[in-house]
């Protein structure tokens, strides 16, 4: 079995406007730093997303301001929000779902993809159930 992540991150990340994108990412990445740092911690929680900003920064120059800035208390997710909310939401989304996807990515080639299944399966049930592949 795999995790089709950008599947998972596609049903997040919902929206037609640059505030309902900004919303849903917010929202999304409240409740995923919040169970994953109690995993691997606060450090390890800032690190992974510190990459995956840079990461994905290369393909949404956009995301490159928040790489820097990015810490997982409140006030970093208005400054994304302010920053999401500046962007076309076709533009916003795209950016918004390959950072989950590069997040989730990166954390799953450290602890495996098994885990990482079980782990966003505890923050999103409903997203990652449908999003399981069978490999053959």
């Amino acid at each position: 079995m795999t995790l089709d992540l950008e599947a998972v991150a596609r049903t997040l990340v919902q929206g037609s406007s640059s505030a309902e994108v900004a919303a849903e990412t917010v929202r999304s990445c409240e409740q995923l730093v919040a169970h994953l740092a109690r995993v691997i911690g606060g450090i390890g929680v800032r690190t992974l997303l510190t990459r995956s900003f840079v990461l994905a920064s290369a393909r949404s120059p956009w995301l490159a301001s928040e790489a820097l800035r990015i810490d997982i208390g409140n006030e970093s997710w208005a400054e994304l929000r302010a920053t999401i909310l500046r962007q076309d939401p076709v533009v916003a989304r795209a950016g918004v779902i390959d950072l989950l996807t590069t997040f989730v990515g990166l954390l799953a080639r450290l602890i495996g993809d098994g885990l990482v299944a079980r782990l966003l399966h505890d923050v999103w049930p409903a997203q990652v159930s449908t999003a399981v592949k069978e490999t053959t």
